[in-house]
């Protein structure tokens, strides 16, 4: 069957009459953009999977870090909604055999990233990550920042790309600076990566913005690593502190090379730290971690959200599309 275009995919809404919430979020932006001016890349993308029903789109599941692993999360749904009570026999059928090819027990998967079947067109989509940056440092969590409140909710299951939802002042000129921006490649990538990013821009040229990730870093001078992350500020805390109680001692272990009385001690006090402070920013056994605001973009174009790029596989090392 058809599937209708994407209407308003490169306009936006914008909005003088919020919702307080909304509002309230919105003018966090504003200040955030003028504390935080320079935009730079959040990494590697994510990648899930979008449903089309009619012409409404909706996430399936987000926050895969390959298209493979996302192929297999889509072969769960298929497999989820075969078994339901509503499934037609032909319609099962379907469903299964799509499930089959993106998840088999044996065998090579198929790298396929679009599947019509009945009445849903499941896509796996690209999601650009970006950090605001100001004086040299990263954007924390924002004061309207909350952990989901569901499973669910942190995967992104049934959120709506809709472009053309009220937008406020500043969502409406964070989408507008994004619509055109190319993240830079900080290492060696193949021309055809730089040319499919300035493809992406005219292609797919509407941005709509999706809920954040945090990620802990360790800062050293002008450098920085991730050391743990979460869809929350306060369960991005948390974790920081298992990290300290947690995954140092394994990995100890797991090395042969297992932690001293002393060291656990002190993992254990750094964890009493970081749950007594109330951050973002936490200074523990020498080293100074922050919290950092990993904001989301999904690209879309007339035909719905991107999908994977060819060169992905080249910057990341997994299958491309067949």
């Amino acid at each position: 069957m058809g599937f209708p275009l994407m209407r308003g995919y490169d306009r936006i809404n914008l909005s003088a009459e919020l919702d307080p919430v909304a509002a309230l979020r919105d003018k966090d932006l504003g200040d955030r953009m003028r504390a935080y001016p320079r935009i730079i890349t959040g990494g590697t993308p994510d990648f899930g999977f979008a449903i089309q029903t009619g012409s409404t789109w909706k996430i399936g599941v987000a926050g895969r870090g390959d298209p493979r692993s996302t192929r297999i999360s889509l072969a769960s749904h298929l497999r989820t909604k075969a078994r339901g009570h509503d499934a037609e026999p032909e319609l099962q059928r379907a469903l299964v055999a799509a499930a089959a090819r993106l998840d088999p027990e044996e065998g090579e998967q198929l790298t396929k990233d679009e599947w019509e079947i009945g009445d849903h067109r499941y896509r796996v989509i690209r999601v650009e990550k970006f950090v605001l940056i100001g004086d040299r440092v990263m954007e924390p969590p924002r004061p309207t920042d909350t952990d989901p409140p569901s499973f669910d909710a942190a995967l992104l299951r049934d959120h709506p790309i809709d472009p053309l939802a009220p937008a406020g002042q500043w969502e409406t000129q964070m989408r507008l600076n994004l619509a055109g921006w190319i993240p830079p490649f900080y290492r060696p990538v193949p021309q055809a990566a730089v040319t499919q990013a300035e493809h992406a821009v005219r292609t797919h040229p509407g941005v709509t913005l999706l809920p954040p990730t945090f990620e802990v870093v360790q800062f050293d001078g002008e450098s920085f690593r991730s050391i743990t992350g979460a869809d929350g500020p306060r369960k991005a805390k948390a974790n920081l502190a298992f990290h300290f109680t947690e995954y140092l001692p394994r990995m100890r272990e797991f090395a042969d090379d297992p932690a001293t009385a002393a060291e656990l001690a002190e993992w254990n006090r750094a964890a009493e730290q970081v749950t007594a402070s109330p951050g973002p920013d936490f200074e523990v056994l020498g080293h100074k971690y922050g919290i950092v605001r990993f904001s989301r973009m999904l690209r879309l174009g007339r035909d719905g959200p991107e999908s994977q790029r060819p060169c992905d596989q080249d910057i990341c090392g997994y299958p491309g599309p067949s």
